[in-house]
């Protein structure tokens, strides 16, 4: 659920559009978020504005910024990495690195999975301690559904999912959807790209 309260978000990129793009997007939107600050690199951030969540293209400068989000991450920063690549491993590179969320700056629909991103990443916290272990519910999947879910979470496109498998890219965004839609009967968040990533790995359907 998102949060009633007031999130806060700073954007680090390099590039003016794409600071411009999303605080339009944010502004735009009708859910509690607000931008208070902007900079083209970690180092350039108000320290004395510490935003709830942070926004951070893992690219800046053409450099990778994975060790910077590590130590951010480490520090309670959350963090979505918003990013315009999609190698095969910049997802898992930013799960591993502490980021909450991976969103890519599609025109598409990169707007509303990034306001989502922001909300959950300002929304999460710990679960309480079970008091025991209990294995997850693994849902079921089709043979295509698996499969693209390993294309997609390996790097692809979703055009280039649908070119390898010879499908539609509309086909492939059903498929992912009717997965995101198994986990969360499931009582699993798969919601992004870095969750759906991590829960498939969790129940051994990736091919690391």
């Amino acid at each position: 659920m998102a949060p009633t309260r007031r999130v806060t978000v700073a954007v680090v990129d390099d590039h003016d559009v794409v600071l411009s793009g999303v605080r339009a997007w944010i502004d735009g939107d009708p859910r509690p978020v607000e931008i208070v600050d902007t900079a083209a690199s970690i180092d350039g951030l108000d320290p004395r504005l510490a935003a709830d969540v942070l926004v951070i293209d893992p690219r800046i400068g053409g450099e990778p910024a994975f060790e910077r989000i590590a130590e951010l991450a480490a520090a309670g920063r959350r963090i979505v990495v918003f990013s315009q690549h999609a190698e095969g491993d910049l997802a898992r590179r930013a799960e591993l690195a502490g980021a909450r969320a991976f969103v890519r700056k599609e025109s598409a629909e990169g707007r509303r999975r990034l306001v989502d991103a922001i909300l959950a990443a300002a929304g999460d916290a710990p679960a309480p301690p079970a008091a025991g272990p209990a294995p997850p519910c693994r849902p079921q999947f089709s043979e295509q559904e698996l499969r693209t879910m390993r294309l997609w979470l390996g790097g692809l496109t979703r055009a280039a999912v649908a070119r390898q498998m010879g499908i539609s890219e509309h086909t492939v965004k059903q498929y992912l959807q009717r997965a995101r839609e198994k986990y969360a009967r499931a009582g699993r968040d798969a919601s992004n790209r870095v969750a759906l990533y991590r829960e498939a790995r969790r129940d051994g359907l990736l091919n690391d």
